[in-house]
């Protein structure tokens, strides 16, 4: 719970003060990194982090300039603007999830076994 916090909090802040994309990449990795206790576990607490920063910044962004850009977008797809949405989260929740369990398993490299 602490690793989905901190990864969380850290992608919110890097993505709202320099708007990168790969900065939650960058902060999954960093969080599993320093606080990943297991494989699956670090995976998961990426792959949510990132999946409810990015559902959150995407849904306050379409509200900001009221849903031009995603009604354009959807238009250009063929698609519908939830599936955009849909598509939008699990694009950042497989950055998000195999980032942190990248950083996991570099922890796990270094780690000296008992």
């Amino acid at each position: 719970m602490l690793l989905f916090i901190v990864i969380a909090l850290l992608a919110f802040i890097s993505q709202s003060l320099l708007m990168h994309w790969w900065f939650a990449a960058l902060s999954a990795f960093l969080g599993a990194l320093l606080l990943g206790k297991g494989a699956w576990s670090s995976f998961f607490a990426g792959f949510f982090a990132i999946a409810l920063v990015w559902l959150g910044q995407a849904y306050f962004l379409n509200i900001r300039n009221e849903g031009l850009l995603l009604g354009r977008i959807s238009e250009l797809f063929s698609l519908t603007s939830v599936w955009v949405f849909v598509i939008t989260v699990s694009i950042g929740a497989l950055t998000g999830g195999f980032a942190s369990l990248s950083g996991y398993s570099l922890k796990a490299i270094f780690k000296k076994e008992k």
